[in-house]
């Protein structure tokens, strides 16, 4: 379903008396109707509320104290900052609204949305044109190429022998879209009948597949990714599950969930097919995705090349695409990494950082990378009540999508949220291949505040990033505190090598991601005894 930015009211009502307010409510029940519309009890109250409130004249009226009071029987004291029940809600009802378009609601004659941003929902005839996410019946022709990879997602073939089990297949794909289509890297085209013919005339860079097998043990959920370029299979997963109907739903979403972030995620098959073809190009002659793709390459490796490459390759996009609001949170999070590794040669990174990345909030409010980049930020800007707001707000946006619930939960934990910090990061590392790894620092840093030195231990050992200070700071400080004398002597030789000048900056250093007091204490002990000395 198309995303429609929020309109003026005199608009709003001028396509309201356009359309008719008799066939708007005759769309509303539809939807209500339907069981395609997979909203519960409560969503489906603040859906009529909101629409009704509306066509009668009222929706300068509809604010998140209205609906918590009205639809969700909160008190006249009600605050939103400490009660999210309205923008949670608002992102499950805006979940489901997706859901029915994609399927039952594909060729409705009105279009009811509700955009990010507010709660006052729109409202606009269906058109066939391709929009951000696009049902279709056949694979389309582009005519233009666009420099913004699209995947073409059809539906699951029924290989079960039985029809009526088609509805499985058809969830699947539904599902994938809706979970793809998050990732706003990626343009995803949905054809609601399966094709077997070729593609590569379409302009479709890549097509997911699939199919639906059964047996005794339940059914088997096949998925593969062909890259059109080469006519190649680039990608493959399968998941298992039985047949009950209240965890087939479960396991729909978490598949749905698994095979998005392993396709479509920053390190996902697509981005890595796409970034070894840009590998040699020079910055000025990439387009805007490209660049993104430098940025994925530094933030996998971290070395000192790749950081030049993706600040050259973003510095040209913002200047070629301004209104991109992913490039400014991605040079965002590079000037958040030049003042939190030290990167010398910049002038107030910090500021810049914020700047950057609250620009990137601005232009794109909906995206939970740019919300978490803000908050990492704020982070490392010591305002931990700012960042711990804007991971709940990131969080609101899609509490189970998995491509930045790992960095959310890296947050969550250095800022001192022990439990649930801890707990996203590991749901993560289970479901997503592709996770950060430098969640394994978060981790490490929560056993030292227990005393667990040699769980910490084991986190240190998931570390790749060589090429980072933090690498063999971590090590020798924890070799220390397990009295691995030698060992943690040669990680601190290593550590000096990196970072001449640690011994006089390493407080300093170490405060940018340890906020509390007595866990950096821990580490300075833990340096001191594998013979690093810190001012």
């Amino acid at each position: 379903m198309a995303r429609q930015e929020n309109i003026p009211f005199k608009i709003l009502y001028a396509q309201i008396q356009h359309l008719g307010t008799e066939q708007i409510e005759l769309q509303l029940q539809r939807i209500l109707d339907s069981p395609e519309f997979k909203a519960a009890k409560q969503q489906r109250r603040f859906f009529e509320f909101v629409v009704k409130e509306t066509l009668f004249g009222r929706a300068h009226e509809i604010k998140g104290y209205t609906i918590a009071t009205c639809v969700f029987g909160r008190s006249d004291e009600f605050d939103q900052n400490s009660d999210p029940i309205v923008s949670v809600q608002a992102n499950r009802l805006r979940r489901a609204l997706e859901h029915y378009y994609l399927a039952a609601g594909k060729d409705d004659p009105i279009i009811i949305d509700i955009p990010k941003g507010t709660y006052v929902p729109t409202f606009y005839e269906q058109v066939s044109a391709a929009s951000y996410t696009t049902v279709c019946d056949k694979v389309p022709d582009i005519a233009i190429h666009d420099p913004w990879p699209e995947v073409l997602i059809r539906t699951f073939e029924n290989l079960t022998g039985n029809p009526e089990k088609d509805f499985i297949g058809t969830g699947f794909s539904t599902e994938l879209a809706v979970e793809v289509s998050r990732f706003q890297d990626i343009k995803v085209l949905y054809a609601q009948k399966a094709q077997k013919e070729p593609a590569s005339h379409s302009g479709i860079r890549f097509i997911l597949d699939g199919n639906i097998r059964e047996d005794s043990g339940g059914i088997k959920v096949a998925a593969y990714l062909t890259d059109t370029k080469t006519g190649r299979h680039i990608w493959g997963d399968a998941h298992r599950s039985d047949l009950k109907a209240a965890p087939l739903i479960s396991f729909q979403e978490e598949v749905a969930r698994i095979i998005a972030a392993k396709i479509a995620g920053e390190f996902g098959i697509i981005s890595r097919t796409l970034s070894i073809e840009t590998k040699k190009k020079p910055a000025k002659k990439l387009k805007t995705y490209e660049a993104i793709l430098r940025f994925y390459e530094y933030d996998q490796t971290h070395t000192a090349k790749n950081f030049f490459r993706a600040m050259e390759a973003l510095e040209h996009a913002a200047n070629i695409e301004p209104d991109c609001g992913q490039v400014w949170t991605m040079l965002g999070r590079l000037y958040a990494n030049i003042y939190s590794l030290d990167i010398p040669g910049f002038e107030k990174p910090l500021e810049k950082a914020l700047e950057f990345a609250l620009r990137g909030v601005r232009m794109n409010g909906d995206n939970q990378r740019a919300v978490g980049t803000l908050a990492l930020v704020h982070m490392f800007a010591n305002e931990l009540s700012a960042a711990l707001l804007e991971v709940k707000r990131a969080l609101a946006l899609n509490p189970s999508s998995l491509f930045v619930l790992d960095g959310l939960g890296y947050i969550l934990t250095l800022t001192g949220e022990w439990e649930q910090g801890p707990a996203l990061i590991k749901k993560v590392i289970k479901l997503n291949p592709y996770y950060r790894n430098v969640v394994h620092y978060a981790l490490w840093v929560d056993y030292l505040r227990q005393n667990d030195f040699e769980r910490a231990y084991l986190e240190t050992m998931s570390l790749k990033r060589t090429s980072l200070f933090w690498y063999p700071l971590a090590k020798a400080a924890n070799l220390g505190l397990l009295e691995r004398y030698e060992e943690g002597k040669k990680f601190a030789e290593k550590l000096l090598e990196l970072k001449p000048d640690f011994p006089n900056r390493g407080r300093i250093l170490i405060k940018h991601y340890i906020k509390f007091d007595d866990i950096v204490e821990r580490v300075v002990d833990g340096l001191h005894s594998a013979g690093l000395e810190i001012d």
